[in-house]
């Protein structure tokens, strides 16, 4: 059995690199790799175990950081080009495009490696399933009609306390499970009895 190993990648004569700079190579990869990445949802689709669902699951997020790494290092490749013709432009011919145009070139490509990269590099830390809590904030400001600190301050508790109940009422909902529609008691529906 091999051991894992935890050392850094040597490239040496023997590596092939040519997946990365060949166009046929380029386009096979990706052609496995999407072929790869239907397979997988093809299989979520109709697996019925949460336990398999989640590996498949985690399979399908490595297929994806690979073809992520290919356009990193393809969008890598691009910014080097814009990079060297920004100095070549800046330096010669300053004047046949905007700073602005060129920076926004710049900005556009590096944004698109960061993303890249966090995508690559995040996909462990990142749950199936997140829960953002919402709040309800209420700010009463000027709406033309010339209110005062208290006034505007019972608007504000009024409609507070609209939005708690309408949360207390949600959460009330969410909470009854129906068995059978007979089995409804009068606080389910008050306006039977």
């Amino acid at each position: 059995m091999d051991e894992e190993k935890n050392d850094l990648v040597v490239v040496d004569e023997n590596t092939d690199l040519s997946i990365l700079t060949d166009p046929e190579k380029v386009a096979e990869a990706r052609k496995v790799l999407n072929a790869e990445s239907l397979a997988l949802i093809a299989q979520i689709v109709d697996e019925q175990n949460l336990e398999r669902t989640k590996d498949l699951t985690h399979l399908f997020n490595v297929n994806q950081n690979k073809k992520t790494m290919i356009r990193v290092n393809k969008l890598s490749d691009l910014m080097d080009v814009i990079t060297d013709q920004a100095v070549a432009r800046f330096t010669n011919r300053p004047d046949e495009i905007s700073n602005q145009d060129l920076m926004n070139s710049l900005k556009t490509v590096q944004d698109l490696i960061e993303r890249g990269t966090k995508q690559a590099s995040g996909v462990q830390d990142t749950p199936l399933i997140q829960i953002n809590q919402q709040t309800n904030e209420v700010n009463v400001g000027d709406t033309g009609i010339n209110l005062g600190r208290d006034s505007r301050e019972r608007v504000k508790n009024a409609v507070s306390a609209l939005l708690s109940n309408l949360l207390a009422q949600q959460q009330a909902t969410d909470d009854v499970v129906y068995t059978d529609v007979e089995d409804k008691t009068e606080e389910d529906n008050p306006d039977d009895i």
